[in-house]
């Protein structure tokens, strides 16, 4: 017998848990007023609540629930990938810590070279 149902739609056991379930779980954990998101959103109170329960979201939408809550939903939800990933102010910052333990090295050299001078006198 052949399976008409589209693969997309085929639950893996790698699939993303809701996102929309996440979306609602965030603002009341931060207990944000729904009512705040929706006029943010520009939707009405009950379309709000539909996104809660679909199991994912167009982009635009979680960016735009994004900007409504003041936090990073789209970063949050790419860290539960657990695939490694450096942003670019990651990548300065490790490239800041390198350059100053380097130059921390330098100047425990020099402090000791300086111990010796001083203790030779």
């Amino acid at each position: 017998m052949f399976d008409n149902s589209k693969r997309y739609q085929k639950k893996r056991s790698d699939d993303p848990p809701g996102v929309g379930n996440y979306v609602n779980w965030h603002i009341q954990q931060n207990k944000i007023k729904k009512s705040s998101v929706s006029k943010f959103l520009d939707v009405n109170p009950t379309t709000l609540n539909q996104y809660f329960k679909q199991t994912s979201l167009q982009f635009s939408i979680l960016w735009r629930i994004s900007l409504a809550v003041k936090y990073n939903l789209v970063m949050e939800l790419g860290e539960r990938l657990n695939i490694p990933f450096e942003t670019k102010s990651e990548k300065e910052l490790k490239n800041q810590l390198l350059e100053k333990e380097k130059e921390i090295e330098t100047l425990k050299l020099q402090i000791e070279f300086y111990k010796e001078i001083m203790g030779a006198k």
